[in-house]
């Protein structure tokens, strides 16, 4: 197999000047033509690891999901984190970097440790961290000169490096939505209670409701783990207990699924005789019947800005960068 060297002697041109061709740098076009037909004649393939030698940097990010073992897996339960897994992917391919999935749990001994080797390790130039639940995030110890970007933090720090998506605001306008159908019966399913998303949708949902005077049992309310399974089990929950309600909010499209099924097993038609809508607008929400009405977090557009802020930090250098986005509700069948 051919090596720099090779293309460099048959080009007439240093290996110095042949690397710079043949990796974007500033050299003379004739000569960079030259090197690149060269390197195909030659059918030369750039060694990434000794690139990363030279260079210092792996041209790899990492994307780390930190899911906790009281809950479902939610990498493997559903669907849902592809849609960030695919903004991440089409940025890092502009780029010309390679893209790493880790998926570890809260309560993993060697979380510590996971960090601080993968911050000194050089095995990826930055890291995108969804660390979803309301923990302690001492793993931030590690990150004082290695770039990296959260989404959705559960602590407000003017340092830190985050996407915010606004699910408060989210919770807030299927609320609003409820007050303007005159819903008075009302139940919903909740995420999990430490779930940083999942509570920012309740609390916008929940406080919205209340200064319009309309308060929702517990009895009417249901914790699940955002899969379509404890959807399904917390609709019969509600239902059972109050077949009156007029309404429900579940957490996620999933969820909001599984209440469907629930529901179309007892024969109550949606949305004639319950209305229910979900959460994130992910595929599930258009292939259900009926079509779920929604919230659209923006998911593949908030990989997206996740891999864009954090290559401001690989290549620009960019500190302490914060972008906020904002759902928007998408109103189909269900409801």
């Amino acid at each position: 197999m051919a090596n720099l060297k090779d293309v460099a002697k048959l080009a007439g041109v240093s290996i110095a000047t042949a690397s710079q061709a043949i990796n974007g740098k500033s050299v003379n076009e004739q000569t960079r033509k030259k090197v690149l037909e060269c390197a195909e004649m030659l059918h030369y393939v750039p060694n990434k690891g000794g690139q990363s030698l030279i260079t210092g940097k792996s041209n790899t990010i990492l994307l780390v999901i930190i899911n906790s073992l009281k809950y479902a897996n939610l990498v493997r339960e559903n669907t849902f984190f592809y849609n960030y897994i695919m903004g991440v992917l089409t940025e890092s391919q502009k780029h010309n970097y390679n893209f790493h999935l880790e998926v570890k749990n809260w309560e993993d001994p060697d979380l510590l440790d996971f960090f601080k080797i993968r911050c000194r390790d050089k095995s990826s130039d930055g890291m995108i961290i969804f660390p979803q639940y309301i923990k302690n995030y001492d793993f931030l110890q590690y990150f004082d000169s290695f770039p990296y970007v959260i989404l959705n933090p559960c602590l407000e720090n003017k340092r830190l490096n985050y996407v915010s998506v606004e699910h408060t605001y989210g919770g807030y306008i299927i609320a609003d939505l409820f007050i303007k159908k005159g819903f008075k019966k009302i139940g919903v399913i909740h995420g999990p209670s430490d779930h940083y998303d999942a509570e920012c949708r309740r609390n916008g949902f929940m406080n919205h409701l209340h200064k319009n005077n309309l308060m929702i049992p517990l009895s009417a309310q249901y914790y699940s783990d955002f899969t379509i399974r404890s959807g399904y089990i917390g609709a019969g929950k509600i239902l059972s207990e109050h077949p009156e309600l007029e309404a429900i909010f579940c957490c996620n499209d999933f969820v909001a699924s599984g209440a469907i099924q629930y529901v179309y097993e007892k024969g109550i038609k949606v949305p004639d005789d319950l209305g229910i809508v979900g959460y994130d607008n992910t595929d599930v929400a258009r292939a259900i019947h009926p079509a779920l009405t929604t919230v659209d977090a923006r998911l593949q557009e908030v990989g997206g800005v996740l891999a864009r802020l954090l290559f401001k930090q690989i290549i620009d250098k960019h500190t302490s960068i914060q972008s906020y986005i904002k759902p928007e509700l998408i109103q189909r069948k269900s409801i």
